[in-house]
């Protein structure tokens, strides 16, 4: 398990020497919220994105989604890209689903805007994730829908641990790190996100390339003496996986 906190502007400057040394592994970062608007996205997003990667923090980071339509969706996940372009992030692409108004939606409405956004934001090679609190993922959402495809970073405060599978678990709104003044988010993740992203060269990554030491396959040259007097060289190839010699 991984510790990490998410931020946005209401938890003012942020001192990230102190909050690394309170043994923080990663940040998720508002970047904004709604449509494309200049005023819409976070005022602290670059600092904190900045102010995380500075300290070696791993980052991501959520959208605040008011979309009420899969047009709407769509239109807030090319936002967040623009906004993202150009960084390399270890940890989800999120879609951040709470917001009351869009309680006047039906399930297959506000299902059918998760998986727009998720959709969009892969399409461009990111890894997608959605957010929601353990009430709307059983209410609110048709969850069988996308949970075997995204990732959920599920909000459950006060218990001892999530009451389903996820792959980060927001445990509290009102934890104190060092470093930020007044409550913070705290996070939990679950799976080794930088390895996934480097590995498949997702989020700004490009994709890891084999090493030579990790080749499925090594050679060795076998020097045997025949009648005439002479060495007869032998090069032959053995797959490790196999364990079949090639000459």
């Amino acid at each position: 398990m991984f510790k990490g906190i998410d931020v946005s502007k209401w938890n003012g400057n942020i001192n990230w020497d102190k909050v690394k040394s309170a043994g923080i592994n990663f940040a998720i970062v508002r970047e904004g919220y709604g449509k494309k608007d200049p005023r819409q996205i976070d005022k602290k997003f670059k600092d904190n994105i900045n102010g995380a990667k500075s300290v070696g923090i791993h980052t991501s980071v959520y959208h605040y989604s008011y979309a009420d339509s899969v047009e709407d969706a769509i239109n807030e996940a090319h936002f967040c890209l623009e906004n993202i372009e150009g960084l390399k992030l270890e940890y989800p692409v999120i879609i951040d689903l709470e917001d009351k108004e869009q309680l006047k939606l039906n399930n297959r409405q506000r299902t059918d805007i998760v998986k727009a956004f998720c959709s969009e934001i892969e399409k461009h090679g990111h890894y997608a994730m959605f957010y929601c609190n353990l009430n709307w993922l059983n209410n609110y959402l048709y969850k069988d829908e996308f949970l075997p495809k995204y990732d959920l970073w599920l909000a459950e405060w006060n218990v001892d641990k999530p009451s389903c599978s996820c792959g980060i678990w927001q445990r509290s709104s009102t934890g104190n790190i060092d470093g930020i003044s007044g409550n913070v988010d705290l996070d939990v993740s679950y799976k080794n996100y930088p390895e996934i992203m480097r590995n498949k060269g997702l989020n700004g990554f490009s994709k890891s390339s084999s090493s030579s030491s990790n080749s499925s396959h090594f050679t060795y040259t076998v020097k045997k003496a025949i009648p005439c007097g002479r060495l007869l060289s032998v090069i032959l190839e053995v797959d490790i996986n196999t364990r079949r010699l090639r000459i």
